[in-house]
């Protein structure tokens, strides 16, 4: 690429992605604002999922089993798929000298949400709501402590937006990935199935009728 700032690399699926390259302050904010939100996790991730379901209220159709009254003590259910999206991120984190490390899980993480796409409950712009969710608890969270002014905030912000951004794509890769492989796998199928019609072969299905 022609910015400095991008590091070209390729996935093992073969689809080539950019990841910006973080510079050591940027790493260094990442890691004293992590410090300061990991201690309280588990509250950040739940705000991040109840935020999500209010803004998005069709994503619910993700979790079945999961109850969703306002008010109400969140389900074990809650947390534990609240705190696996904040372990994504905090993987991500632990990564941050090499990020490449995250290529195969962030892939494999899409995958999964792929089936749940030919399923009819994921949409695409749920990534969006997830990214815009996350990087609204985080500022709050940051915000509440008071441990750093506006304009630190405000850095750290765009920092985590590059990042969160960047992992969001990789999530897609494996995603968009894994709906191509479904969709082949189906024409294929379809394709089989018209060229075993009872009663008739696949040769005679292009004779002349005589």
């Amino acid at each position: 690429s022609s910015d400095p700032h991008i590091i070209d690399r390729s996935s093992a699926a073969g689809y080539s992605m950019e990841w910006h390259e973080l510079t050591q302050d940027d790493k260094t904010i990442l890691l004293k604002t992590w410090a300061i939100i990991e201690p309280h996790k588990q509250t950040v991730a739940c705000d991040i999922y109840e935020m999500i379901f209010n803004q998005c209220p069709e994503a619910r159709r993700l979790f079945p089993r999961m109850t969703f009254k306002k008010g109400a003590k969140k389900s074990t259910e809650f947390i534990f798929q609240a705190l696996r999206f904040m372990q994504v991120i905090e993987s991500s984190v632990k990564a941050i000298d090499n990020l490449d490390a995250m290529n195969n899980i962030l892939d494999n993480l899409g995958r999964r949400h792929g089936k749940l796409e030919v399923c009819g409950k994921f949409r695409s712009y749920y990534w969006s709501v997830f990214l815009e969710c996350t990087i609204y608890q985080f500022r709050k969270h940051l915000e509440d402590t008071k441990k750093f002014n506006c304009d630190t905030t405000d850095n750290a912000i765009i920092v985590w937006r590059t990042l969160l951004k960047d992992v969001m794509k990789k999530i897609k890769i494996g995603y968009t990935a894994d709906i191509a492989h479904r969709m082949s796998q189906l024409e294929v199928q379809m394709a089989d199935r018209k060229m075993s019609v009872p009663g008739q072969s696949a040769d005679s299905a292009f004779d002349d009728e005589n």
